[in-house]
């Protein structure tokens, strides 16, 4: 792939409109403070609230990156301003890059390896750290005695304490922990897995520890969190003996003591990754030992406490399961035994079960124990005993898989369990389908569907397309008064009701433009009028409509340059 030059065009399809217009008045301001092109990634520093880091991929079809807090539509206004300043001035730009890295190659090929080599000595006792980092790269060895995970967890703490103001790290501005990272793989690629997991280890460490600084436990900074523990298992499962067993004991310690609690899936996930032999099974075995409930707690008096307990026999399962795969025929019956307990307390020890006695070629008593769990959990909860049921029904009666593909439909609003049950209805599809269309009438089937989104709101619709229902289909989408919705389904139903649609447009328009401002806003409002424009045979009516518009909206100019253009 090559760099491409941005372009106007290109940039406005980038961006809303408001981001486009503020990112050309901060060009014009001259707010971006340093613009260089390295590889093929543009970097800048641009002058805001404060200063923002933007990375633009010349290859990527730009995609870019910025380090303020925005989280609308399309790129920011620092992104913007940067591509702009990129097509101003790119040749310029690319030109003195390009001259500087030949500078720069031209002026390492003139120096000796004396030269270098004294250089380097003068940065060693200069910079501190150098040296380390140097040894660990040329050599992946470390010094006697070297670094603990607590000097790593100095060195990461340092780089909060230049990002934090009064405390805490403003949303947006990322703590660059590229240093670490690479230290740690270079270690990897040099075979040093023990000084690699000493800076993963201290890396996961430091931002759990600075969470309350940053509050982002799912954005930039959770995700580094997985991204360091994940590279910690990788380095465990390298190491051998009580290095290994040594880790286990961390990670185990980690998962129970839940700081923060949101963590523990990851400590969960690495424990998971990591005890893969007998012996790493038997060692976590011992320390869920006396850990373990001698029940689990109603989850309706105590869902915490529910939860905290099933967290623990799960892990147990998991034990018990990796030792029974390895042949301990008495692991396999402590799981059963455990699974015989707990299955209708918990959905997900039931499909657990489930699984577990098909994987043995008890196939019958695993659909008897999913059925069963169909019984207990509500149908939210029993969507996977479902799913799992799905695989088995098709050899037995043809009742059972049509109701469970039907439920999964309900549940799932996926099509291709409704292509399914359509071909096991056959000829009683009529009545299937009379049933379908009565549960998505019904006031719970709509309240239900509200997690479904724009699928669930509309799925009436599409039931009616599909079965070529076009009258209901019309009627559904007309009693929803949205304009949205009209221009959804214009294509499929605007020609054939060219009369109802034009009208349903008439009515919804302008009390949809009136709802909000902005060229965004307008843009949209005036899409659906290109639509109503569309349909055939109500010229004067649509003209007398733009009239009535541009009289009601005259004062919003971006409103009326919309309307230019019908």
């Amino acid at each position: 792939m090559t760099k491409t030059k941005p372009t106007i065009e290109k940039i406005r399809r980038l961006c809303t409109a408001d981001s486009f217009g503020r990112g050309m008045q901060y060009f014009r301001e001259g707010r971006i403070i340093e613009l260089e092109v390295s590889e093929n990634v543009a970097t800048a520093t641009v002058r805001g609230t404060r200063n923002y880091r933007v990375e633009i991929n010349l290859e990527d079809d730009f995609a870019s990156s910025c380090t303020c807090p925005y989280d609308f539509e399309g790129y920011c206004k620092h992104i913007v301003a940067t591509l702009i300043a990129l097509t101003r001035d790119y040749e310029t730009i690319l030109s003195r890059s390009e001259s500087e890295t030949r500078r720069l190659d031209a002026a390492l090929r003139g120096m000796n390896v004396e030269q270098l080599r004294d250089f380097l000595k003068k940065d060693f006792s200069r910079i501190k750290g150098l040296r380390e980092r140097f040894m660990i790269y040329a050599t992946g060895e470390v010094e006697v005695g070297g670094k603990s995970v607590d000097d790593y967890k100095k060195e990461v703490n340092a780089f909060y304490d230049e990002a934090s103001e009064d405390g805490s790290v403003e949303y947006g501005n990322e703590v660059d922990y590229s240093p670490f990272l690479d230290l740690a793989k270079r270690c990897m690629e040099k075979g040093n897995f023990a000084e690699a997991a000493k800076v993963y280890r201290a890396l996961s460490e430091v931002i759990a520890e600075n969470m309350d600084m940053v509050d982002d436990s799912d954005g930039y900074y959770g995700e580094r969190f997985w991204e360091a523990l994940e590279g910690l298992s990788s380095c465990v499962n390298s190491l051998r003996g009580e290095d290994k067993a040594g880790y286990i004991d961390y990670l185990f310690e980690k998962f129970v003591e839940k700081e923060p609690d949101y963590f523990q899936d990851a400590y969960d996930e690495a424990l998971r990754r990591v005890c893969v032999t007998g012996e790493d099974l038997g060692r976590l075995g011992k320390l869920l030992g006396s850990r373990l409930p001698s029940s689990l707690p109603d989850e309706r008096r105590s869902w915490h406490k529910h939860y905290e307990s099933f967290v623990l026999l799960e892990m147990q399962v998991f034990v018990l399961d990796g030792l029974a795969n390895l042949g301990d025929e008495e692991s396999k019956g402590e799981l059963y035994d455990l699974f015989g307990k707990y299955y209708l307390q918990n959905e997900d020890f039931c499909l657990l079960y489930a699984e577990r006695l098909e994987k043995d070629g008890r196939l019958d008593e695993a659909i008897r124990v999913a059925e069963e769990g169909l019984r207990v959990f509500e149908a939210h909860l029993a969507i996977e005993l479902r799913r799992f049921l799905d695989k088995h029904y098709e050899a037995l009666p043809p009742e059972k898989y049509e109701e469970n593909v039907k439920r999964l439909f309900y549940q799932e609003l996926d099509w291709r369990h409704y292509e399914k049950l359509k071909r096991l209805s056959g000829a009683r599809w009529n009545f299937a389908l009379k049933e379908i269309i009565e549960h998505f009438s019904s006031s719970h089937a709509r309240y239900d569907e509200y997690e479904y989104g724009d699928a669930g709101g509309t799925i009436l619709i599409e039931i009616y397309l599909k079965e070529k229902m076009f009258d209901a289909a019309l009627k559904e989408v007309i009693k929803r008064k949205s304009v949205r919705t009209l221009g959804k389904y214009h294509k499929q139903l605007a020609e054939r009701y060219s009369k109802e649609y034009f009208h349903a447009y008439w009515e919804l328009i302008l009390p949809y433009a009136d709802k909000g401002m902005g060229r965004d806003h307008y843009s949209e409002v005036a899409s659906h009028l290109r639509k109503m424009k569309a349909i055939k045979g109500f010229e004067r009516e649509f003209a007398e409509y733009l009239r009535m518009l541009r009289e009601r909206f005259a004062r919003r100019r971006a409103f009326l340059d919309e309307m230019k253009r019908l």
